[in-house]
């Protein structure tokens, strides 16, 4: 089956205090959103779009200029929104889409392959990666039932204090079924704090229909690792120069 990806650049990434881009800022030289494509850049990928915006579209196209398509994202109003902006794009496309974010320097080509990996052999509507931490961040818990199945995503701040004590966390990274992908998102409101359209919210839609959901863990959360603030990338820097020294 073909699969096509789909990088989402188009966040304003508030939190950098900066005029530039969130995936156009630099670790060790090169930029996050770099890192993101060069692992995307495998043969079982056929094509690669960025979600991009009208204030960082020129930038992003300087550098990455024809290794990908640009998919214009005119409003910002969510992850999930972003992701419908590139319905024209796959108008045709028969296949899976996997989706990432822009801003994780980690991800890995053998971890893309995993999750598609997984893909097909779980024959699931969604594979999402997930990361097993020590102590976890303020992410989203995997909650899988007795079985092992996936059965919802809590986000920390929606989370029980049992719920909180999960370890398995959720990451921006995903593989979906493209025509079940694109039935959810069309049934995904903006009734949050933020009002806006979350790609996570499909996952408990899937769920509520009888789909299957997996969750992949990867062996180093490091890999899921996200670049939201001018601290995650000061470590992010101290983090590459160790991790390309071992």
């Amino acid at each position: 089956m073909k699969t096509r990806a789909l990088i989402l650049a188009a966040g304003k990434g508030k939190r950098m205090k900066s005029e530039k881009s969130k995936v156009l800022h630099e670790v060790m030289g090169k930029s996050l959103i770099e890192y993101v494509v060069d692992a995307l850049t495998i043969t079982e990928i056929e094509r690669i779009a960025v979600i991009v915006s009208e204030q960082n579209r020129d930038e992003i196209r300087n550098i990455l200029g024809s290794r990908v398509d640009y998919i214009l994202q005119n409003k910002q109003l969510g992850t999930g929104h972003a992701v419908l902006s590139a319905e024209n794009w796959l108008l045709n496309f028969k296949g899976n889409i996997i989706v990432v974010a822009g801003d994780a320097p980690f991800l890995q080509r053998q971890t893309v392959r995993d999750l598609l990996k997984e893909f097909y052999d779980k024959k699931s509507a969604c594979v999402l990666l997930s990361a097993i931490y020590e102590n976890p961040p303020a992410y989203g818990r995997v909650i899988r039932n007795k079985d092992g199945a996936v059965i919802k995503i809590v986000e920390e701040k929606d989370a029980s204090s049992d719920e909180k004590k999960i370890r398995e966390v959720s990451s921006s990274h995903y593989c979906f079924d493209k025509e079940k992908l694109f039935s959810a998102l069309k049934r995904v409101n903006n009734k949050n704090i933020q009002d806006e359209y979350y790609l996570p919210d499909v996952i408990e839609i899937f769920i509520k229909k009888g789909e299957k959901v997996e969750a992949l863990p990867v062996n180093d959360p490091l890999i899921t690792f996200g670049i939201n603030s001018p601290e995650d990338l000061q470590l992010a820097q101290k983090l590459m120069y160790s991790y390309n020294s071992i």
